[in-house]
């Protein structure tokens, strides 16, 4: 399977475009031709990814085609199978929601924002869910929350 913009360029799915600024300049820096063996396929590929994450527009657009093709390819975007935590599971800060990953235990390596919750969907029995995954690690979790009375 083809790696995602995000994956290329080592941030999470609801990085902010600062984080993404400085993870492509990273990449560009780590990966230039004259650091060693680097194909240049890797730096057009770097470059696409970072000129369309930083794009509102174009970001949307390639979040749902990207979604759209991992459905085609029967990979789970549901959250059903993925251990789910709940909210309350998680440090809350002025930023947010964190919690430690359960998998590489990098801390704060999962984070929700009001934003992220505000895009959660029904679970039918009056909660949320939301997928997210670590911005260390290729884990994904489901998070369980409820609306604040």
């Amino acid at each position: 399977m083809q790696m995602s913009y995000y994956e290329v360029l080592g941030v999470a799915d609801n990085a902010s475009e600062s984080e993404i600024k400085l993870a492509y300049k990273e990449k560009l820096l780590t990966n230039h031709p004259d650091k060693g063996v680097t194909q240049q396929t890797l730096i057009t590929l770097i470059k696409q990814a970072y000129t369309t994450l930083v794009n509102p527009v174009e970001r949307q657009k390639y979040d749902e085609s990207f979604k759209e093709s991992i459905k085609r390819l029967g990979f789970n975007v549901s959250g059903d199978g993925l251990d789910t935590y709940g909210l309350e599971e998680f440090e809350e800060d002025e930023a947010g929601w964190n919690r430690e990953c359960p998998r590489c235990q990098i801390r704060e390596g999962i984070t929700l924002t009001e934003e992220d919750l505000e895009n959660g969907s029904p679970d039918g029995s009056g909660g949320y869910d939301i997928i997210v995954q670590c911005s260390s690690c290729s884990l994904w979790i489901k998070v369980k929350y409820y609306e604040a009375e």
